[in-house]
């Protein structure tokens, strides 16, 4: 058997592994799973040093095994539905104003394929006839994308967060459904890394889908991936990002729409000219009396939203400042009191906090507001949920707080 100090050896090299194939950030690597994958292979018999040598070597076994334990899958159909429907409202009509003939969608980090099909569906239901559409999916991970190119899928991948926008499915077996024929003769899956640009073979995109996945990246791996994916957009074409992943604009894009739908636009070569100075001069007193005219006041800034201030909430949280966070949120709920996202959110920060009291007071104004609400309709926030969601969730909170 291996010496304890030879395998911390090998789980420290498998951490660098998983960080250098994915891009992943060091905390966001599970290090269960790294260890999980090691020890097994350590309980056949194999000794830390042919581990070592096997972890020099990209692409072998062992490299593939600790990606397959490490990399996150969470996915459904429709998922963050107003990004949808800003597809199929306002990226779509854009793209056909450009002229072109195709509609070209690429889901990447696509995981077990639920994204990608969506994508296909939304254009598909939303071209004008003569409009060819493609959708291309990509992952790092082989066995789910095994999965997608299947199309067989349960109810895990049908959740009420994800309203059924566009046709996509029939039904197959009790709980199960298959990719209607249409939506896969648009989509193709390969296998693809953020971390490298995509092959020109697979030319350029109307619309980009990579949502959930950079949130896992290092700052510098980040930048990377928003590189390549920025020019994989024709002018004009559109990037859909997950809820918190970036706080500003991509280099070389433009926001569209308010900051928690994170749409992003690389604008045209006609925009990105400036436009010609103008020739004739002004008279010397029209131009003494521009200098002594008071400029004009600047615009108000726009009034913080409850999703964006919410959203802002969950940045910190991602970033570790979780003190930071339920300080936002009070103010977010001294503004907007009866907003339930940043309620639930509040309560679970004070719970992990410790402050017991706080939490279960929180949840039961959750529930007492969830309950007089009609239990399908739709909460607006980072992620919009029917209100029966919040009732249920609140109503397990108590029920195992009364346990314990």
């Amino acid at each position: 058997m291996s010496s304890g100090v030879e395998s911390q050896q090998v789980l420290a090299r498998a951490r660098e592994v998983v960080s250098s194939c994915t891009g992943f950030r060091d905390t966001a690597i599970s290090p269960t799973a790294v260890d999980r994958v090691v020890r097994a292979e350590l309980a056949r018999g194999r000794s830390a040093m042919e581990l070592l040598a096997e972890l020099q070597r990209p692409g072998t076994p062992l490299a593939r095994a600790l990606l397959d334990a490490v990399l996150v899958g969470e996915t459904y159909f429709f998922r963050h539905p107003e990004q949808f429907r800003f597809l199929a409202n306002e990226a779509v009509p854009a793209a056909l104003r450009r002229g072109g003939l195709s509609l070209r969608g690429w889901s990447a980090g696509c995981a077990s394929g639920e994204e990608t099909y969506s994508i296909a569906a939304c254009l598909l239901n939303t071209a004008p006839k003569g409009v060819r559409v493609e959708v291309l999916g990509t992952d790092l991970h082989e066995g789910r994308l095994e999965i997608a190119r299947r199309g067989l899928y349960g109810n895990w991948s049908r959740r009420e967060a994800g309203p059924l926008l566009h046709p996509l499915y029939v039904e197959v077996a009790e709980s199960r459904v298959s990719i209607l024929d249409a939506v896969r003769s648009v989509t193709r899956f390969a296998q693809g890394n953020l971390l490298e640009p995509l092959p020109e073979s697979y030319g350029s995109f109307d619309v980009i889908f990579c949502r959930n996945v950079l949130t896992y990246f290092s700052p510098d791996a980040v930048q990377v991936a928003l590189g390549h994916l920025a020019r994989a957009l024709v002018p004009g074409g559109h990037l859909l990002l997950g809820t918190v992943e970036v706080d500003h604009p991509p280099a070389g894009l433009v926001r569209v729409g308010p900051p928690e739908l994170q749409a992003f636009r690389r604008p045209t070569p006609k925009e990105l000219t400036p436009p010609p100075r103008p020739v004739a001069r002004e008279p010397e007193s029209v131009k003494m009396s521009v200098r002594a005219a008071t400029p004009p006041p600047a615009p108000p800034p726009p009034a913080p939203t409850a999703v964006g201030l919410h959203t802002e909430a969950l940045q910190r949280i991602e970033g570790g400042d979780e003190a930071g966070a339920a300080t936002l949120l009070e103010k977010l709920l001294q503004q907007f009191r009866d907003y339930l996202p940043g309620m639930l959110e509040l309560a679970l920060l004070r719970e992990r906090a410790g402050a017991r009291e706080a939490a279960f007071a929180l949840m039961h104004t959750v529930r007492d507001i969830a309950a007089r609400l009609p239990p399908d309709q739709i909460i607006e926030g980072p992620e919009p949920l029917p209100a029966r969601f919040y009732r249920a969730s609140a109503d397990a909170f108590l029920t195992l707080g009364a346990i314990e």
